[in-house]
């Protein structure tokens, strides 16, 4: 009898549940060598390891997410942006025929890192308590709720991205993070 229920452990312990394959998205928030102050990928996550991982630009990405372009990220062609309540997509001239990208909270990502824009000082104050860093109790609310250790090296990833959207889009959000000095 035990030698039977050690078989049945063994048999049934050795059996790993495997996530399936879903393609993901990620976003960075600091200075990046073109001159911008987000950077994108897109990957593929099996559960184990990232596979497929490019980098992006905002326009691939709001494009692919939205599910205006095919791509082997978005291969049915889900509208993120939508089925999150996100005011993003693209939009097509009427008399020129070109397309424009938009994503309002996509705008607003540069004030989790930065006190003022880096690079453009009309557009305002961020929500950093420090110049050019969130400071250290914003960092560790940064890991705490969406995995990313430091702000410079870390990406937004899958789920913590469409949640860290839909976050600083509330005002109470904002004003919780301004506080965390």
């Amino acid at each position: 009898m035990r030698v039977a229920i050690v078989i049945c452990w063994f048999v049934s312990s050795s059996f790993m549940l495997v996530n399936q394959p879903h393609a993901a998205f990620g976003l960075k928030i600091s200075f990046q060598s073109i001159g911008t102050l987000t950077s994108y990928i897109a990957y593929i996550d099996n559960g184990r390891t990232q596979t497929h991982l490019k980098h992006i630009t905002e326009t691939e990405f709001i494009k692919i997410a939205s599910g205006h372009w095919p791509s082997i990220y978005n291969p049915t062609r889900r509208n993120y942006f939508a089925e999150n309540n996100f005011n993003c997509g693209v939009l097509k001239d009427s008399f020129t025929l070109k397309e424009y990208t938009y994503c309002v909270p996509l705008d607003s990502l540069w004030k989790l890192h930065f006190e003022k824009h880096p690079l453009d000082m009309t557009k305002g104050n961020g929500w950093s308590n420090k110049q050019f860093n969130p400071s250290l109790k914003q960092e560790l609310y940064l890991y705490q709720n969406y995995n990313v250790g430091h702000i410079d090296a870390d990406y937004f990833l899958d789920t913590n991205l469409w949640k860290l959207m839909k976050d600083i889009q509330k005002p109470e959000w904002i004003v919780n993070y301004k506080s965390l000095k």
